[in-house]
Parts: structure tokens; C-alpha cells; sequence
């Protein structure tokens, strides 16, 4: 997609044969046939390039397809430029490649969504559909054999084809048609699609919402897992930071709403950006996943609201006693049970081929087993296993303009633990704890596996919406979660735990949930400047709390240190000069992270009653102190070395230098890195997509995301973002029609019509035939001179 222009298809309609080829695919009109044989002769004949030659190819395809300044195409579409035909889409990105895509219905906008996401990320998104559905081996090998195990034992895909039928209408029909606008790009580019490309279908949608759930909410079940020696298979505990200030906190007097979703910068959770726009009302932009038809988390004209992961206690851990005549019988109650067993065949691709690996995969009646030996088994038993309508009830959250159809739509329950943020243009503000909670006998141990052969520990059902933790419109006028229990969502919060059911989880204080609330009790007339900067802020508490130990202990014993060179002095000045914030310029946090991990190890070291004499902490900061020193020097050759010079995002073989948390602290900024072997931090997860909302009349939005909006490294919209991390200046979301026309980049309106295919078509044919050209082996040289 070349920037400023758009392919003629656009604005010319030539038709095609109408024929197929062998794989169904429309067959180039003669026209273009005879022209380009006609071209590539006169080419040749007149001495301008070798017929064979790469040029010549391009040459002929810039002939046959020439490009139009996109001036020419607005003056043609005019005002109609965002009022497509029904049965049509359009999509128009801006600079950052972000898709508005409009259309009369909810379903045209979808099948051009499912378009927009094939034209940057097909690929990703089809392997995300097999992860879901478990054949992920069958193109990536053994590497996701585990995974795709997983997906079987969980019934993903299986429950979502079972439940698809029984989705409500309108949400089968939203699905269905962002099918369609997916499966309409793989059908034109086909030629150029690995072979393994097939189409999907709505219960691969469902089936991958199903999947994404079930991997935050696994999570749930850690500790009990832990026992057992095992751990969730999504490894990173996902957070998140939300906000949202009515108008008495803002300098302005207008409600601002703020989100930073921490996510791992890989599959299924790459983040995608897009504006949705329908004639029957729907106007909504943010963030989702790629293969997801709906967004996730953003704003529309009337609301913004995001999510963060809580802790409500969605899974559990059965110990089964079993059968020692026959392990797959299990005691329940005075009788025995026998587990049902599904015999699976997993497709794995190694470098000779395809081979299959069989597994068998067993289930009590509570659920799947994860572990079994001799004479135990455990079983696992999720309340997200039942979550079929997760797009269905994101659909209903995109549609809703105020308080009251938002929660209609969070009483569905199919996001199982989150944190809930809502705000609105008219300065209402509302939490929830979503939590699809199972009711459980009090006297059980809930993060503990339970006895599996008793009916006490049995589920009774499903807590109801009405019991959640909630607060609507707080006296102090503001809202914020960073993975905090609900207490810490505000001053006042009126929220207690003794108030709740125990089972259901709540979770505590962390250092985010610290400094956002501190920052939000103590800037009561807050500027939109300071709000935007708020969600990239690198302040670290762990530093204002910890490298005081250093301070302590090198004065009271700095005349008896052997320091010769000064570095031990030097590093203590470094730390007592800097303010804490890892940002990009700053000279102290390698430093300080280096010193922290140093520390920590060497005190987790020591017995209990030890770690708390001053004497023995003072001794392990100067240790560890003289440890980091080494190791800087050794490493970098210097103290000061600016933490965004090795702390990096690597996208398109460059890296990027960026601010944010160092391994083993926290700050709202939040970035995951680990050290490599020639001392650079590359980050690899956090902050994912960052928005601020300022809710007045006439909306604004301001966004950005940690790499970029498409997965094709030819595009230029592949790294801009990752760019613009050194100064986590956020970009203006483009949303009116004014806004977004004077930004625009290139148009496409779909489905395409058949002779705008034929030369796409024609256009990837000669595009591959040019390439085979290129890394065809040179003849051999005449060596008789």
C-alpha cells in the first residue's frame, strides 16, 4: 500500500472471464493477457530491457495497473466518500495505517474489518485460529505441540462449534460477515498465501475468544497448580492500568478516561487499532486482538471503557482418589466413577514432513485432568469452560451510550475476571469486579487443591451479577485499577472484603495501584498534558523504598571502604541524584536494577530472623553494590549509561530506545524485558496500547502502541509506533470525517468487484513470476571466449 495514492481499481471497473482456474480462482481477462504479452515483445524489440527481466515485469505492472494520486479520488467519491452502498465497506487508514472502516450496517463494517485485519496481519491472525483450535503443530512444529494439547483438553474449539447455533442472530451475523471479509482477501491473494491458508469460519472467531479467556482465566488457579507442580500455560501474568476523573478533577472540567493495557508483545495478543463506523449507529474505536471482530477496549461518541485482569477465583483443583485396580476410575461418594477419554491425533510439521502424535486426553465429571499418577489425579474446573458469547457481549459494550447498557451487557458474565472502568461524556463513572464466580462451601481451602470425592466441594452455581463489587459515581469523583483490590480503587471506596463471599477473590496493593492513586488524590485539578503523561510515567517506588539501604550503609562506613577508583562513590552519587524515573535519559536505573537483583538475591539468602537486623542489610547493600559496579563495568565499561540506551524495542532489525520499568520493579510505564548476552534489554511486553479519552460533547481520543498497526515488515506502518516510544508522545486518534480525510493514506472499498480482483490477480502473478526471475540461478558463463 504506497502512501498518498490508490490503485486504479478504485475509481475504474474493467470486467473479467468469469472463469476459474484449477484452485477457483478468476482467471486474468484476455485483455490483460494480450496487452501484457503485446508490452513485454515491444519491451524486448525495442532494446528497453530483456523481456525476462525483473524491471520489465514491474515496468508492465505499473503499466497495467497505474496508480492515482488520491486528490483524484476524493474529487470523485465527494461526500460519499464515507457513505459506501449497502453490501459495500471502505476502508480508510491514516498515517499510523489505523482502518476507519465505514458502511451502512454493523455487518458491512465487519466484513471490512475482517478485510482491514487480512491486509496486516493474515497470517498471525490464521495461526491464532489454530492455536484456538489446536492444530498450531500442524504449520509451527513441536514448539506448540504443548499448546495445542492444551486447547483439546480445554474443549475450545469443540464447545464453540456446539454453542454457535444458539448465539443470538445479530451476533452470528457480525461474525459470519468478518468470515467472510477474511476468507474475500485470501480468495484474491491467494497466489502469494503460504499453502496452508484456508478459510475460516465463524466458529473459529468464537472458538478463538474461547481460547483467549480460557488463558486469562487458567491464571486463576496458580497457587492450587503450584501444589502440584504445575503453572498455567500463559506464563506472564498479564496487567493492566485504568483511570477515569470526572469533571471536578480536571482543570478543564471535562471528564478524561485513560487505559495502558500490559500484554505480552506476541501471539494471540498482538494489539490492532481500527475506527468502526455504521448507519445504524455504531461509531467505535480502540484496540483489539487480531481475529476479534469487536473492540476490546476504547471509546464510542458516548463511553470509554477498558479492562484490567482481578483476581476473582474462576478455577479449581480436584484431588481424585483412584481406583487401583483401574486408574481411570475415580471414588466419588461410596461408588466409583470412570473417566471419560477422547483419543486426539495432533498434526506436527518437523523437517521431513508431516507427522502425527497421539494423545488421550481424560475428563471426571468435574472437569479436565491435568496431572494423574498412581493412585491421585487431579482435575481441573473452570468457570470459563461455559463462555461462548464473548464477542456478543463486547458487541453489546461497543453499542452502548450510557450506564445502563453497558451493564445489560457486563450481566452476561463472559469476561470472567476483570476489572471494569466506565466513562461517560456526562461525568459518570462506574467499576465493577466482573467476576463469573462459582459458589462454594466456605470451609474448603479454594487456592488449595480440594477432596474430589466428597459432594461439599461440588459448585452450586454461578454468583450473580447483582453481587458483585461495584461503585458508581464516588464522592471523591474518581476511579483507577492497576490489578488492585477493589478497596484501592478510590478514596472511600466503601468496598470491604468481609462484605463478600471468601471464595471469590480480591487481590491487594501493588506499586502502580500505589503511585496512580497517590497521583489521583493529590493533582485534584489535573491538565490533559498531565493525564496523557501520567500513562507513560517511569517512577519506581521499589527505588524511593529500597536504595536507601545503599545510602544508609555507605555512610555510616564510607572512610573504611576500599574504593581506590571511586566507583563505589560514584555509583552512590548516581543514585542520590536521580528522581527515581526510568526514563530514557536516565543514568541510574540499569544501575539501580542491576544493585536491586543483586540485593534481593543475596538477602532471600540469609535466614529470616537475620534479614531484618540493620547490621546484616547493610552488609548485602555495600555487597551488592560492589556487585553491580562489577558488573557494569565489565559489561557496559561505564556507571551512567542512559537506560534507553539498552533498553529497547527491537521491530524491523532496528532497535528503538524506550523508558519504562526495569525486571523487578514496577511502574505505570510497564515494560518486560530481559538482559541478553551483550547487555541490552529488549522489551518484549507491557504496555501494549495506551489511550486517553477526554469525554466532552465533541469526543477526543489520543493513542499509541507499542510497535505498530501492521505485521508486514514491507509496511510502513509496521515500526512507526515503536519509534515513537523514546518520547511516549501519544498520537491524535483521527475520528471526524474532516479529521480523518485530512490525514488519509489510501482507500479500498470491499468486496471487490471482479475485474478489480483480475488485476490484483494479475498484479501478484507477475509479482511472483518477477521474483522467480530474480533468484533463478544465473546461467553459466560461455568459458570459449
Amino acid at each position: 500500500m504506497r502512501s498518498g495514492n490508490v490503485t486504479s481499481r478504485e475509481i475504474e471497473r474493467f470486467p473479467s472471464t468469469g472463469r476459474k482456474d484449477a484452485r477457483g480462482l478468476t482467471e486474468p481477462a484476455p485483455w490483460i493477457r494480450l496487452v501484457a504479452g503485446v508490452m513485454l515483445v515491444f519491451a524486448a524489440r525495442a532494446g528497453i530491457a530483456d523481456a525476462a527481466a525483473p524491471a520489465t515485469f514491474q515496468d508492465s505492472v505499473r503499466i497495467l495497473i497505474p496508480e492515482v494520486p488520491l486528490d483524484s479520488l476524493l474529487q470523485r467519491y465527494g461526500d460519499l466518500l464515507f457513505v459506501p452502498p449497502e453490501g459495500n465497506a471502505r476502508i480508510l487508514r491514516d498515517r499510523y495505517g489505523v482502518p476507519h472502516i465505514y458502511g451502512k450496517r454493523d455487518v458491512d463494517v465487519a466484513f471490512g474489518f475482517g478485510y482491514a485485519q487480512a491486509q496486516d496481519h493474515l497470517v498471525p491472525m490464521l495461526l491464532n485460529y489454530r492455536a484456538a483450535a489446536g492444530t498450531a503443530s500442524e504449520v509451527l512444529g513441536a514448539g506448540h505441540l504443548d499448546g495445542d494439547e492444551r486447547a483439546l483438553l480445554w474443549r475450545i474449539r469443540s464447545v464453540a462449534v456446539a454453542g454457535y447455533g444458539a448465539l443470538p442472530p445479530e451476533t452470528r451475523n457480525l461474525i459470519g460477515a468478518f468470515a467472510d471479509g477474511v476468507n474475500h482477501y485470501i480468495d484474491v491473494y491467494r497466489d502469494e498465501l503460504p499453502d496452508w491458508v484456508a478459510h475460516v469460519g465463524g466458529t473459529d472467531v468464537v472458538a478463538l475468544s474461547r481460547w483467549l479467556v480460557m488463558l486469562f482465566a487458567e491464571q486463576a488457579g496458580r497457587p492450587e497448580l503450584a501444589k502440584i507442580g504445575l503453572t498455567p500455560f500463559l506464563g506472564t501474568r498479564s496487567t493492566s492500568n485504568t483511570w477515569v476523573l470526572g469533571g471536578s478533577r480536571t482543570a478543564a472540567g471535562i471528564p478524561v478516561f485513560g487505559m495502558d493495557l500490559h500484554l505480552p508483545w506476541r501471539a494471540p495478543f498482538q494489539p490492532y487499532e481500527a475506527h468502526l463506523v455504521s448507519r445504524e449507529g455504531l461509531d467505535v474505536s480502540g484496540v483489539t486482538l487480531f481475529g476479534i471482530p469487536v473492540i476490546l477496549a476504547g471509546h464510542n461518541r458516548h463511553i470509554a471503557w477498558s479492562l484490567a485482569a482481578n483476581e476473582a477465583d474462576v478455577f479449581d483443583l480436584y484431588e481424585l482418589k483412584l481406583d487401583p485396580a483401574n486408574r481411570k476410575r475415580y471414588v466419588f461418594q461410596k461408588e466409583k466413577r470412570r473417566m471419560s477419554s477422547r483419543r486426539v491425533r495432533i498434526r506436527v510439521r518437523d523437517p521431513r514432513g508431516i507427522r502425527e502424535v497421539g494423545r488421550e486426553l481424560l475428563y471426571s465429571h468435574f472437569g479436565p485432568i491435568y496431572k494423574a499418577g498412581d493412585d491421585r489425579a487431579y482435575a481441573g474446573r473452570c468457570s470459563a469452560e461455559e463462555v461462548v458469547n464473548v464477542v456478543g457481549q463486547l458487541y453489546a459494550v461497543n453499542r452502548a451510550g450510557d450506564p445502563d447498557a453497558f451493564e445489560s451487557a457486563l450481566r452476561k458474565l463472559q469476561l470472567p475476571m476483570f476489572h471494569v472502568l466506565y466513562g461517560d461524556a456526562a461525568g459518570r463513572l462506574l467499576y465493577v469486579y466482573s467476576a463469573r464466580s462459582p459458589v462454594r462451601a466456605g470451609e474448603f481451602d479454594w487456592r488449595s487443591p480440594v477432596p474430589g470425592w466428597i459432594p461439599d466441594t461440588e459448585w452450586r452455581g454461578n454468583l450473580g451479577y447483582e453481587r458483585l463489587p461495584r461503585i458508581m459515581n464516588p464522592r471523591s469523583d474518581f476511579l483507577q485499577n492497576c490489578n488492585v483490590a477493589p478497596e484501592f480503587v478510590t478514596h472511600d471506596s466503601g468496598l470491604r472484603q468481609t462484605d463478600f463471599p471468601p471464595f471469590m477473590g480480591w487481590g491487594g496493593l501493588d506499586d502502580r495501584g500505589q503511585r496512580l492513586l497517590t497521583w489521583l488524590s493529590a493533582n485534584t485539578k489535573a491538565t490533559l498534558r498531565q493525564l496523557k503523561e501520567l500513562t507513560r510515567d517511569p517512577y519506581l517506588i521499589a527505588a524511593e523504598e529500597t536504595k536507601g539501604f545503599v545510602f544508609r550503609a555507605y555512610n555510616r562506613s564510607w572512610w573504611e571502604i576500599y574504593d581506590p577508583d571511586r566507583q563505589l562513590a560514584h555509583a552512590v552519587e548516581l543514585l542520590r541524584s536521580w528522581d527515581n524515573r526510568a526514563s530514557v535519559e536516565s543514568r541510574a536505573t540499569l544501575l539501580f536494577s542491576i544493585w536491586k537483583s543483586r540485593f534481593t538475591e543475596l538477602v532471600s539468602g540469609v535466614l529470616p530472623e537475620q534479614a531484618s537486623r540493620v547490621a546484616v542489610l547493610d552488609k548485602l547493600a555495600l555487597e551488592a553494590l560492589r556487585m553491580a559496579v562489577e558488573q557494569m563495568t565489565t559489561t557496559y565499561g561505564r556507571l551512567d549509561v542512559p537506560w534507553g540506551e539498552v533498553h529497547v524495542i527491537e521491530r524491523g532489525g532496528s532497535p528503538y530506545p524506550v523508558g519504562g520499568s526495569a525486571p523487578g520493579t514496577q511502574a505505570l510505564h510497564t515494560t518486560w524485558s530481559k538482559p541478553g548476552e551483550d547487555g541490552l534489554y529488549r522489551v518484549d511486553g507491557g504496555s501494549a496500547y495506551t489511550m486517553v479519552v477526554e469525554l466532552a460533547d465533541t469526543l477526543r481520543s489520543w493513542s499509541l502502541q507499542s510497535l505498530g498497526n501492521s505485521e508486514n515488515p514491507e509496511s510502513d506502518n509496521h515500526h512507526d509506533q515503536a519509534a515513537m516510544q523514546a518520547t511516549g508522545e501519544l498520537k491524535r486518534f483521527r475520528l471526524s470525517h474532516d479529521a480523518v480525510r485530512a490525514d488519509l493514506r489510501s482507500v479500498v472499498t470491499v468486496p471487490l468487484e471482479p475485474g478489480d480482483i483480475d488485476r490484483e490477480q494479475f498484479r501478484i502473478r507477475w509479482k511472483l513470476k518477477s521474483a522467480s526471475k530474480e533468484t533463478a540461478e544465473p546461467e553459466p558463463e560461455d568459458g570459449g571466449g
